[in-house]
């Protein structure tokens, strides 16, 4: 029988900090020799065959008799549904799952037992991220320190838009080559500044529509 330990972070950033290190220090602690831990950067919830390292490990590395060890049911996948698929494909090839943040058993067969409890356990963390997620957005929109995307829509867009559409008379395409903005940047400009309907590209004012 082999051990093996997997270990992920979401994000580049992410790499070089605490976090791997932690996670291979406790799963090294609980048994898991250093050669057969496997480290990945990506997002839990992505589709299996978009991450490489942890698709090898689970389709060619773990044999029968083998054990899985994550630190938290996270690392491992956030989709209920994936997750209940891929305990399956375990389970089927008599390969022992362990998550050390909840109670756990070496034992296949009262990990099977559990393993309904894991994947809701999983959902229900995933959604209380995002949960945390949202609030921590509400907050800082509220301190004034969330800023969202930076428009490049400015007085001076919009008044040589103005130009080129109402006097000059240009078309979209040329509006967007000559200011060197995307179609969805002049769209806006069109439909949120100067009261174009932006999908015939005509102007209502009060009752009347001009073309």
């Amino acid at each position: 029988m082999q051990k093996y330990g997997f270990v992920r972070v979401s994000s580049q950033s992410q790499e070089s900090n605490s976090s791997i290190g932690y996670q291979k220090k406790e799963l090294i602690r609980e048994g898991i020799p250093e050669k057969n831990l496997r480290i990945e950067i990506g997002s839990a919830a992505s589709a299996i065959h978009k991450r490489p390292v942890f698709q090898k490990l689970i389709e060619e590395e773990l044999q029968e008799n083998d054990l899985l060890m994550v630190n938290k049911i996270y690392r491992y996948s956030r989709n209920t549904l994936e997750f209940l698929k891929l305990q399956y494909n375990l389970f089927q090839r008599f390969i022992t799952f362990v998550d050390l943040d909840i109670p756990h058993s070496n034992h296949l067969a009262t990990n099977k037992l559990i393993a309904p409890s894991l994947s809701a356990i999983a959902a229900f963390e995933n959604d209380r991220r995002k949960e945390r997620q949202r609030h921590g957005i509400l907050a800082a929109k509220k301190a004034v320190k969330y800023k969202g995307h930076k428009t490049n829509i400015n007085k001076t867009l919009v008044a040589k838009v103005k130009d080129l559409k109402e006097n000059k008379k240009l078309s979209m395409t040329q509006i967007v080559k000559l200011t060197e903005k995307s179609r969805a940047t002049i769209y806006k400009v069109l439909k949120n500044e100067l009261g174009f309907i932006s999908n015939r590209l005509i102007k209502k004012i009060n009752t009347q529509t001009i073309f």
